[in-house]
């Protein structure tokens, strides 16, 4: 699970280096993928939500 999370977390970057994506598509299963980015937008927004509350607050 770790490295699902270390790819989507990647990804959200836009950085990936060729033998990486390709090590992570022979082992990850799509369904980890769309989880773990699910899971991490939400956790990004979620952040984002808190962050401008307390410096509003």
């Amino acid at each position: 699970m770790f490295r699902v999370f270390k790819a989507v977390f990647w990804s959200f970057f836009g950085v990936r280096k060729g033998r990486d994506l390709e090590a992570d598509a022979a082992h990850i299963k799509p369904q980890h993928v769309i989880l773990a980015g699910l899971l991490g937008g939400a956790i990004f927004v979620i952040s984002l939500v808190l962050l401008v509350n307390w410096i509003t607050h």
